[in-house]
């Protein structure tokens, strides 16, 4: 175009460099500008927001373990108290079998007594019974009932003493 100008070929790059310039600028940069701000308020947004999630997800989280926490400190709790309910029962039963066995052990003494001397009654009425058979055996006489008694008496009374 300029063959008279020794650069006139950088003249015209320059040239049409700046008229590109121009029409980019006029046409095609707004919207470059706006598309990146765009770009940019998305990034930040999305930034704001995973933070507030995270943070979110932390008291969650710590909540979570606070109420595990708790949770735990309340089982631990109710198995003390049902450790301690069982022992307690435990040792109520054990109180009330040594109540159940001295009581049967006191009923069986007072039965082995009541035996015993129901069984020396019944010696008794048999020595009594037998001293009789034998003293009447031996005196061929007529004894009469006092007599007899006095003589039942006696020999109780000695007889009595060995037996027991």
């Amino acid at each position: 175009m300029l063959d008279g100008f020794p650069n006139a070929n950088l003249i015209a790059a320059i040239f049409h460099f700046c008229l590109l310039l121009f029409l980019l600028k006029t046409f095609a940069f707004k919207h470059l500008v706006k598309m990146l701000e765009d770009r940019a308020n998305m990034v930040t947004d999305n930034i704001e927001t995973s933070e507030r999630e995270r943070a979110l997800a932390e008291q969650l989280k710590a909540d979570y373990e606070a109420e595990l926490l708790r949770t735990r400190e309340l089982a631990q709790e109710m198995i003390q108290k049902a450790t301690k309910a069982g022992e307690d029962q435990a040792a109520e039963l054990v109180v009330a079998a040594k109540n159940e066995a001295k009581r049967l052990k006191d009923t069986a003494v007072a039965e082995i007594q009541r035996e015993k001397e129901k069984a020396v009654a019944d010696m008794r009425d048999e020595a009594a019974t037998l001293a009789i058979l034998v003293a009447s055996k031996i005196i061929d006489r007529q004894i009469d009932e006092n007599i007899q008694r006095e003589m039942v008496k006696e020999f109780v009374a000695e007889a009595g003493d060995r037996l027991c």
